[in-house]
């Protein structure tokens, strides 16, 4: 089912540092309220090239961090992965983004914080080291937290090398970023609400997802992948199209950025795009139930069942 990969991934965007507050009672609003903090590495880039390392894959991560502890703390998490760290620039005089988040004790988001003007910082120089970077690569994946006119020099340089290209919108928002620039897309992933942006749609039923999605291919996108929740994956090309079983537990989170880390790693391993989507889902599972290295068996068998379990087909809504 597999076949070999050879030379590196380069993944170009967020690197910051999530703070997670999660309340041990039922939050109340305009208070102090008992619960845990948590500190993790985030980015949605540097999650999917730290996930890369962790499947043994050769990655290069081009990204901007402050001068100070934050930013050497991130670089170090991701190098132990195995994901080379020279495109994480160090920027003078700016802090590390930071993502500071407070849920309530049944793990629902209540209120939000993204520091990530850092990622405003992208000089010249950086752009370019980036761009000669790519010239080697098998293929770049971006995220949106870039500035415009980065995601256009990096997206029209890989189109210019006839690299593949895979994208995440990462949020509602910043999924508008991508209006006008769809071709030349290989593989877009994003969930619904993100694809709602981009379509400029509501996305009540099946049929609105594949309708959206046909829109965007033929809007110059190679493959669609939208991720529905308990509804599952649905897949869609010039030729062909899926909906998929979601695996147990529903992709949410940073288990979104480990899904494309899992398309990646079956790009140039499989052509077949429902076995595509299905590694992204199998990894997404096993990112859910532990960290550090993956077990690549494991994952293949997994990814086996999901592209073979039965396909639920409910008309009607995704609500």
């Amino acid at each position: 089912m597999l076949e070999g990969m050879k030379d590196y991934w380069l993944c170009v965007g967020g690197a910051n540092v999530d703070m997670q507050g999660v309340t041990s009672v039922r939050l109340l609003p305009g208070t102090s309220n008992p619960g845990v903090v948590h500190q993790t590495a985030g980015g949605v880039a540097r999650n999917v090239a730290e996930s890369l390392g962790w499947l043994g894959e050769e990655v290069h991560l081009y990204a901007l961090v402050g001068e100070d502890s934050d930013g050497e703390w991130l670089r170090q998490i991701t190098a132990d992965s195995g994901v080379a760290t020279h495109g994480m620039f160090r920027v003078p005089g700016r802090s590390t983004g930071r993502y500071l988040a407070i849920c309530d004790l049944d793990g629902e988001l209540y209120t939000a914080v993204a520091d990530m003007a850092i990622n405003d910082a992208w000089s010249e120089a950086m752009i370019q080291s980036g761009l000669l970077s790519l010239q080697q690569a098998a293929g770049l994946f971006m995220d949106s937290n870039l500035p415009l006119p980065v995601m256009e020099a990096f997206l029209t340089e890989a189109n210019r090398l006839e690299k593949k290209v895979i994208v995440d919108l990462v949020s509602v928002k910043k999924a508008e970023k991508w209006k006008g620039l769809l071709a030349g897309i290989y593989t877009i992933v994003g969930s619904i609400d993100e694809m709602e942006t981009l379509c400029g749609q509501i996305l009540h039923s099946y049929h609105d997802v594949e309708k959206c999605s046909k829109t965007l291919v033929d809007e110059g996108v190679s493959q669609v992948m939208i991720m529905c929740g308990e509804a599952g994956l649905y897949l869609c090309n010039q030729t062909e199209s899926f909906w998929l079983s979601p695996p147990d537990a529903p992709i949410r989170a940073s288990a979104g950025d480990a899904f494309a880390a899992g398309v990646i790693y079956a790009q140039n391993k499989t052509q077949r795009l429902a076995e595509q989507g299905a590694f992204g889902m199998a990894m997404a599972e096993l990112s859910m139930e532990r960290k550090g290295n993956i077990d690549l068996n494991e994952l293949s068998r997994r990814a086996e069942f999901l592209v073979t379990k039965p396909n639920p087909w409910i008309n009607g809504n995704l609500e």
